[in-house]
């Protein structure tokens, strides 16, 4: 599978890495994954620089309706893309249909979607940030 997800509870960090072409099937997998593993405070990081994927803005739209799960609930982590700036892709559209939803960055590499989620620049105050309440959660 092109997809592969580890979480990390004790960091409240979920790190996803794709690599090859990308269907929409194994998106919509690993995004079940994700809303069953019941982690929508965890900062993620998505590594989206070896894949390419087709999908439509609908199918990104159905994504991100799974990723919200009940409306009620506001607790949202930050989300790091890591993309290829030379394509646009899943992270690009995904961030426009979450916009405003939760802090959302691309990164064009890995170490400065670290440095965004530790400084706390993704949001201090929101759980799942590498800073909550003032104090760094993980490193």
């Amino acid at each position: 599978m092109p997809i592969h997800m580890d979480i990390s509870a004790i960091n409240r960090l979920v790190v996803i890495v794709a690599r090859g072409q990308v269907t929409a099937e194994e998106i919509a997998e690993n995004t079940r994954k994700l809303v069953e593993a019941n982690v929508p405070g965890y900062a993620k990081i998505i590594d989206t620089t070896g894949s390419t994927s087709d999908l439509s803005r609908e199918q990104v739209e159905k994504v991100a309706a799974l990723l919200r799960g009940d409306p009620q609930d506001r607790t949202r982590g930050p989300v790091a893309f890591v993309v290829n700036p030379d394509r646009k892709g899943f992270a690009d559209a995904f961030a426009s249909v979450t916009k405003g939803e939760r802090p959302i960055q691309l990164f064009r590499s890995l170490r400065a979607a670290r440095t965004w989620l530790l400084d706390g620049r993704a949001g201090a105050t929101v759980p799942g940030s590498a800073v909550h309440n003032g104090i760094k959660v993980w490193e």
